[in-house]
């Protein structure tokens, strides 16, 4: 067997669909999983003992702005709009070096919470900065190019139609493939209250000519939300709709204020929703109407969004919110259904960002795996363990993940990466950035 072959032994493989585990092995042989079954190692082939450990897909964070983990718990408090004018004000101030820190700690964050694919909202300006960050943390990421041309506030980002396209180019141009194929590029307009028309539909005529994705905010704020309808006559996602945006390849997050029509029609074009819970309550935005959507067969995924506003980068701390806030605002126990809750953080987000071999322990897929430690006694049950990792359990319980079968977390330890040092970096560069401030 070639040195590149390793053999994930004793693993309880996880099955959303029945909710329950199987007993198995894995092969993974150059980054991709080749067998699955009870087999045994082969010659020189390196062994990764489970120990009985729950196994499953790696989480997909579809949607987040990694670099405002240097903001987390300085904006507590703030609605939208004031969050909005602090966030901005804060991240236009930021040097390069302060940029690449932030968005490292976001990423190894993840990691330690077995996320192993992030899309990123970045800035152009940094684009160097979060591009050298990708690369250390050597995790994937889709970086989604921000751009807007309406003053919403007096920070807003302005560019014009053809600056922001030329943008874009350089971007795919430069990193798109870039880090080993780890990196991949798309367009991520913030959102029709901050984006004309013309902005909108030329960046999407750019992601159609490459074949990438369209990633925007939806109807977020109400306020922000109402002043849209003031502009176009119609609701937030009935714009873009009209606006021919709306397709397999748009990804929209939040999308909270809409109406009933509005979910019809973004599940016809079959755009994904990217659902943010904890960023939607902690800074009052509303409560997105999930389970109306995944009735009507919108195509649901997950995403942290922020630290400046989630404060948060464990998915199933997400993901856990997620699911009671639409059992509790429905009154329906049967809301937001645990597997599709599991989906929407691993197959569904994979989709969502373009990779057809992510998110599902397949033969031929991508080894993004995570085995979770649930010798805990608060897990204890093991014939419902799924369940009770989602409602009972913490991204604290992930022991190891692999990334394309690459062991990067063991024993709940970096294998590869100086956490300590990290961590002692960006408290200097916080102290600095808001001593300036």
């Amino acid at each position: 067997m070639a040195d590149n072959s390793r053999l994930i032994r004793n693993c309880r493989l996880a099955r959303f669909d029945s909710m329950d585990t199987v007993d198995t092995d894995i092969r993974i042989v150059d980054g991709r999983i080749t067998e699955i079954g009870r087999l045994a190692p082969a010659e020189e082939e390196s062994v990764l003992d489970a120990q009985g450990m729950l196994c499953m897909p790696a989480f997909v964070d579809t949607h987040t702005h990694l670099v405002q983990s240097l903001q987390k718990g300085r904006m507590d408090g703030l609605c939208i709009t004031d969050w909005l004018v602090k966030m901005l004000t804060t991240e236009q101030s930021l040097t390069q070096e302060e940029y690449y820190y932030g968005t490292l700690l976001g990423l190894m964050q993840g990691l330690r919470f077995g996320v192993t694919t992030f899309h990123d909202m970045m800035q152009y300006p940094w684009m160097e900065a979060a591009v050298q960050a990708y690369e250390t943390a050597g995790l994937r990421v889709v970086m989604g190019l921000g751009a807007t041309d309406v003053a919403e506030n007096e920070k807003t980002y302005m560019l014009t139609v053809d600056d922001a396209v030329k943008q874009a180019e350089e971007v795919y141009s430069r990193f798109y493939g870039a880090n080993g194929g780890l990196i991949r590029t798309d367009v991520a307009p913030l959102g029709l209250p901050a984006c004309s028309k013309e902005l909108m539909q030329a960046l999407k005529a750019f992601t159609r000519e490459h074949g990438l994705t369209f990633h925007t905010h939806l109807a977020e704020g109400r306020m922000e939300t109402e002043r849209v309808r003031a502009r176009t006559g119609w609701g937030e996602g009935e714009t873009l709709y009209r606006y021919g945006l709306l397709d397999e390849k748009t990804i929209l997050a939040h999308s909270i204020w809409l109406e009933e029509r509005e979910l019809d029609l973004i599940a016809e074009s079959q755009a994904t929703v990217a659902h943010c819970p904890c960023t939607n309550m902690k800074i009052s935005d509303g409560i997105p109407p999930i389970d109306r959507m995944a009735a009507k067969g919108v195509r649901l995924a997950m995403g942290c969004d922020g630290e400046a506003s989630s404060s948060n980068r464990d998915m199933i701390r997400e993901m856990h919110a997620g699911t009671l806030l639409q059992k509790v605002v429905t009154g329906r126990p049967q809301a937001l259904p645990e597997p599709l809750c599991y989906r929407m953080m691993t197959e569904n987000g994979a989709r969502a960002l373009g990779f057809d071999d992510l998110g599902s322990v397949a033969v031929g897929n991508r080894a993004d795996l995570i085995l979770v430690d649930m010798g805990d006694i608060s897990l204890v049950g093991e014939q419902t363990q799924l369940s009770n990792f989602l409602y009972a359990g913490t991204g604290f319980q992930v022991d190891t993940v692999l990334v394309e079968g690459v062991v990067r977390l063991r024993n709940k330890q970096f294998v590869d990466f100086d956490a300590q040092a990290l961590m002692a970096k960006c408290e200097q560069v916080i102290w600095g950035i808001y001593a300036r401030l």
